[in-house]
């Protein structure tokens, strides 16, 4: 499944903006951390983890389950039960007894169909419901383990008047024309100053011409 695999088309379908995977020094991916995959990709992270590749760690994603991650999200072909048959061989082969045992309800019905009694109590209990609260409470947090804040409730615009509009923005152009007519009008009143002033001496030497 890894064999010729473009990571940076992974990193861009399960990944937020700027998200990407870890890398070893060889450059190698290793995994991407929860905090930076899609709302989408860690949906689909819970749905896996509960019903295809069991796993309890949940703060990053190996490289290995994210391509199968990126699989499922483009919708190629994958062979579920091949998939889950490897699943239930590695922990066969791989025994730990801290870790969960995965796929208990299948391995209990495919021992029914061996012949196996099971009718004693299981030593697997179900795990809890897939629902708006256990999504809150293993993948709706970020790397800090806080809460992600609500969305921010819409926002109502309400449109400006051609007043407001003009208040509050001032076009250069128009600022430069104002100051312009302004000048012109300063210049015609100094004018007007000038020759009122000249016409009053006028008067006053044709005055001291008649006495």
């Amino acid at each position: 499944m890894d064999e010729g695999v473009e990571f940076d088309d992974v990193e861009r379908t399960l990944c937020v903006f700027g998200g990407h995977f870890q890398r070893n020094r060889n450059d190698v991916p290793v995994h991407i951390r929860r905090s930076q995959l899609s709302a989408l990709s860690k949906y689909w992270m819970a749905f896996t983890h509960a019903n295809i590749q069991s796993c309890s760690h949940v703060s990053d994603i190996t490289t290995h389950r994210a391509i199968f991650l990126y699989c499922e999200m483009k919708g190629l072909n994958i062979n579920i039960g091949q998939v889950i048959a490897n699943e239930i061989q590695t922990y066969a082969s791989f025994v730990n007894n801290k870790a969960p045992l995965g796929h208990p309800s299948l391995i209990t019905h495919l021992c029914e169909i061996a012949g196996v009694n099971t009718s004693t109590a299981p030593m697997e209990r179900p795990r809890k419901e897939i629902d708006a609260s256990y999504y809150s409470q293993y993948y709706l947090v970020d790397e800090a383990a806080q809460q992600v804040p609500p969305p921010h409730p819409p926002r109502f615009h309400r449109r400006w008047t051609m007043g407001e509009f003009n208040t509050v923005v001032g076009w250069p152009e128009d600022q430069a024309q104002a100051s312009g007519v302004g000048a012109v009008e300063a210049s015609a009143m100094e004018d007007d100053d000038y020759e009122d002033g000249d016409e009053e001496k006028a008067n006053d030497d044709e005055e001291e011409d008649s006495d």
